[in-house]
This record gives C-alpha cells, sequence and structure tokens, in this order.
C-alpha cells in the first residue's frame, strides 16, 4: 500500500487527502469564470448602448448644425446651425462697398478713386441667402459626423445674389465729377515737333492720355462688379477710356523723326576751290522739314546751295589779272580755264549724301579743272604768248624753262584767223595731225589745241618765224613753232595745261581789203568792215 500511494503522489505531486477534494474545487473555478464572462458581456453590452446612442445623438445633431472644420466664403460654420450663418453672411453686406478706380479728370493721374458705392446708395441686400445655405446642409450626410473629427475640412463657397436698385447705381456713377463730360478733356494723339534748336532735330511728342469714357457703357461693367461683390474695378484697365490714335511708338512718326534727323546730322566739309565750306546742321535745317508727316528734302535748296557756291568759287571764263614776263599786270578773258563746277552732278551727289547721312570731307564735282586753287588758279607752270612781239615763253614752276618766236593768225584776212587772246587751257595733245581747212589739207607732227579749232604745232614749211610775218603772212588762228621748239613744248604740257595769249598794244587787225564801195555807200544788209568786233 505503502508502495502504491508513494507512487501516486509522486505521479500526482499532491496527497492523497487533496486529490480526494478536486471535485469542489473545479466548480468554484466555473463559476468565477461564468460572472467573469457576463459581466464583461454586460460591459460590453452598456457601452455599445451608450455608443450606439452617443452616435445617434449626434446623427440627430448633425441634421440641422454643419460638421466641425466646415468653412463657408471663409467664415468658421463648425456646429453651426443655419440661421446664425445666414444672418451672418447677410451682414457682410453692411461693410461692402466697390470702389471705382480711373483717371484723374484733372491731372490724367492713373489708378486714382473716381467714386464709392456703399451698399446704402443703391439699396443693396442678399437674396437667397438662406435657401443656399439651408441647400449646403441638406447635402451634409449626417450619418458621417464622426468623420468630421478625424481632420476633415469642408470649404464651401456661396453665390450669393445680390439685389439692388441698377438706376441708383447709375445716377451716382453720373453725378461723380470725373463721369461729368465737361470735366472730360479728349486724349490728343502723338506728333512731330518743330524743329528744335535745343537738340538739333525733329522729335515725336507723347500722346496726351485724356480722361474722356463712355459713362454709359462703364455703368453694366460697373453693375457686374456689385453683382459680383468685387471690392474694385478700374475703368483705365477695363479699356473704357478714349485712346489716343496715334501714339508714341507710332512706326510712321518714329521712321519720319528718324529720317529727318538722319539727315540733319550729315555734315559735307568742302574743299571749293581753296575755300573751306561746310553744309552742317546750320545749313540743313532749312532745307529738311516734315511735311504730312514725312520728312522732306528741299532738293531744289541744294541746287540753289550748289549753283551759289559755283558762282561764288568758279574761276572758269572769268577775267583774271597776269603778270607778263615784261613785268606788268593785264586782264584777261578766261575764255575756257578756271575751276567749273559740274553743278548737276555735284547737286545730285550731294543730295544722296544728305539722304546716307555721311559725314566727309570732298571736292565738289568740277567738268573742267584749273592747275592751281584759288582766285590766281593758273598756278607756275604756263605757256605765256605775247602776240605783239610773237614770243613765247614757257615756265615750269615758275622757271622760264624754253623761250621761242613764233608766228600766229594773219591780220589782213577774215578775223576768225586772228588768234584770240585770253586765259586758256590745254584740251588735249596729240601728234601725227592733219589740219584741214577748206582751202588746205596740213600734216603736223606735234598738235597743241587749246581753244576751239586754235593750237599750237610745228609749221616745218615756214623759214622764219617772229617779227611782223603775222601781220600779212600769219596762219589761220594757229601758234605755228618751229618744229625743235615745237618738240620740247609737246613734252611739258598737258590737258588743262595753261596757255595765256595777249596783245599787250592791241590788235593790228587790218582785215581783208575793201571792195570799192557803190555809189551811196554801204550796202544795205552788208557789214561794214569798220565795225567787225576786235578781241
Amino acid at each position: 500500500m505503502e508502495e502504491r500511494q508513494t507512487g501516486e503522489m509522486a505521479e500526482t505531486g499532491k496527497l492523497p487527502e487533496e486529490n480526494a477534494q478536486n471535485p469542489k474545487h473545479k466548480g468554484g473555478r466555473r463559476r468565477r469564470k461564468r460572472f467573469f464572462l457576463i459581466a464583461f458581456l454586460l460591459i460590453v453590452v452598456a457601452t455599445l448602448a451608450v455608443a450606439a446612442y452617443l452616435y445617434y445623438r449626434g446623427v440627430v445633431y448633425y441634421r440641422t448644425h454643419f460638421f466641425p472644420n466646415t468653412k463657408i466664403n471663409g467664415m468658421d460654420c463648425g456646429d453651426m446651425e443655419a440661421a446664425p450663418i445666414v444672418e451672418a453672411l447677410e451682414s457682410r453686406i453692411d461693410g461692402y462697398a466697390l470702389a471705382v478706380l480711373g483717371r484723374d479728370y484733372e491731372t490724367g493721374e492713373s489708378d486714382v478713386v473716381l467714386g464709392i458705392i456703399a451698399p446704402e446708395d443703391i439699396q443693396l441686400q442678399y437674396v437667397g441667402t438662406r435657401e443656399a445655405v439651408e441647400s449646403l446642409l441638406q447635402q451634409q450626410d449626417e450619418f458621417f459626423w464622426m468623420e468630421a473629427y478625424l481632420d476633415r475640412q469642408y470649404d464651401y463657397t456661396l453665390e450669393q445674389d445680390m439685389n439692388f436698385d441698377e438706376d441708383m447705381l447709375g445716377s451716382l456713377v453720373k453725378s461723380w465729377e470725373a463721369c461729368k463730360r465737361k470735366n472730360m478733356q479728349m486724349p490728343q494723339n502723338a506728333y512731330i515737333s518743330e524743329y528744335s534748336e535745343e537738340t538739333g532735330g525733329y522729335e515725336v511728342v507723347p500722346e496726351t492720355v485724356g480722361t474722356s469714357f463712355d459713362v454709359q457703357k462703364a455703368i453694366p461693367r460697373i453693375v457686374e462688379a456689385v453683382s459680383a461683390q468685387e471690392a474694385a474695378i478700374n475703368l483705365e484697365e477695363q479699356g473704357f477710356y478714349r485712346e489716343a490714335a496715334v501714339k508714341s511708338d507710332d512706326k510712321r512718326l518714329n521712321r519720319t523723326v528718324d529720317d529727318a534727323n538722319k539727315w540733319l546730322g550729315t555734315k559735307i566739309v568742302y574743299d571749293w576751290n581753296g575755300t573751306e565750306v561746310v553744309v552742317d546742321r546750320e545749313i540743313l535745317k532749312d532745307w529738311v522739314s516734315i511735311e504730312d508727316e514725312k520728312a522732306v528734302l528741299d532738293e531744289e535748296a541744294v541746287d540753289a546751295f550748289v549753283k551759289e557756291q559755283a558762282g561764288a568759287y568758279d574761276t572758269y571764263g572769268r577775267r583774271k589779272n597776269f603778270m607778263t614776263t615784261y613785268g606788268y599786270e593785264i586782264s584777261l578773258p578766261g575764255r575756257n580755264y578756271g575751276w567749273k563746277t559740274d553743278v548737276a552732278g555735284e547737286t545730285e551727289e550731294l543730295i544722296a549724301l544728305i539722304y546716307q547721312g555721311s559725314t566727309i570731307e570732298k571736292e565738289p564735282l568740277y567738268s573742267i579743272r584749273a592747275r592751281q586753287k584759288g582766285s590766281n588758279d593758273i598756278g607756275s607752270s604756263y605757256l605765256e604768248a605775247d602776240l605783239n612781239s610773237q614770243h613765247l615763253y614757257l615756265y615750269q614752276d615758275g622757271n622760264l624753262v624754253l623761250e621761242t618766236d613764233f608766228v600766229s593768225g594773219t591780220m589782213i584776212s577774215d578775223f576768225g584767223c586772228v588768234t584770240p587772246e585770253g586765259i586758256f587751257g590745254m584740251l588735249y595733245k596729240s601728234t601725227d595731225a592733219v589740219l584741214v581747212g577748206e582751202t588746205y589739207r596740213t600734216p603736223v607732227k606735234y598738235w597743241m589745241p587749246f581753244y576751239g579749232n586754235y593750237g599750237l604745232h610745228d609749221a616745218n614749211w615756214r623759214g622764219a618765224f617772229g617779227g611782223d610775218i603775222f601781220v600779212t603772212n600769219g596762219s589761220h588762228g594757229c601758234i605755228n613753232l618751229p618744229p625743235s621748239m615745237a618738240a620740247q613744248i609737246y613734252q611739258y604740257v598737258s590737258e588743262g595745261f595753261p596757255v595765256i595769249c595777249y596783245y599787250p598794244q592791241g590788235i593790228p587787225y587790218i582785215g581783208p581789203p575793201a571792195e570799192p564801195e557803190p555809189e551811196g555807200g554801204v550796202p544795205e544788209g552788208e557789214p561794214n568792215p569798220e565795225e567787225v568786233p576786235v578781241g
């Protein structure tokens, strides 16, 4: 027995007496567990009941209240009923006003307040606010009210219709000083100024903005602004003001000013036969003008200017004083020698330079040039032919390089054979020429014409030169030279080389022998030999 009991104790770890009481202990534990379970279930049921009750209360509450974190038109409306929200929203109309901006009617300054429209001025009130708020509330699902506590945001923009007296608004706007026609200033177009001595040119004068606008067209836009509850409206930005038709950025105006100022910027420094003549702004301001918004250059004035300078500084064809080899001064006509401006060519070139706005130094175009600039344009290299003494002198750079006798035009024939006196320029030179007349055909080695068909050439058929040969046995008008002298002279002269011919004691013209006069004097229509012009 002991061994078995010992074994049982070892097996259960309890005394045999304790094992005998085990059924009772088991029953107690079950009861306690049941109690706790029932208590837990009661607590859960109670909690659920409370939660259900609270949820129900929330559903009922948010049927008439907005969820937390709700904003309408920026106003916090959480847990508020519709009525106070409507009242708060409609009370905002008391603080509303529309500022109408534009240009100051006196100064034209922008962004000036022309007038303020307050609610009481136009009987302004909201319409349908309550219906709109209640409509938002009805759209709210109260069964989801708990989500509003989970950082949800509900933002609504309520479009509140407004009711006001538009006639009152129109009358109010028309009463503002800026909206009265008598105070409005019409805009002025940009235009081109007169020539300015200060700036030395023309400029575009900017347009004036003006303060005139169509009030009748502006009123509907102001009505829209009130209806939309805008805080301000700028009539200038809205484009209601009358604008100048031509503005300072007008391409035509600026092109015209640029052209005129470009021409005025021309500066031509002429060397006009040794005299400085300047064409610059002081002269050009009288030639350049603006006509019908176009730059105009008076080309006739340019032509007149060139002619004036040519008249002042050209020496071609004018009488000149000449100091002879014998030391006395004589006055001679300038037949075909001197400075002669090509007026047409220079006028055309000057006009082109002005259009280009050029700045240059130049000579005018010359159709004929002399050897030296200035009034004494002969210079120090020239041929001098004393037709009375029949003697020629060749000067080169002021030095007498040769001299020779010659035979000039006869004095007993037609006056056309008389060698003319004056100052000439060599036309050209050539060799092996043939001189042809009505009664002769004469070849020469050196031909140097200086005036029409008058020239210098060699005359190998003559055995003597100088003296009085020319009076009765002279040439047809040319200056006959010894061949050796003609060859040397040919080497010195060139086109334009001065040739001075003169009769210091007068032309000893005799003329052809007179035919017997018929009775009664000289026949009608026939020239009197004594009246043939000399020189």
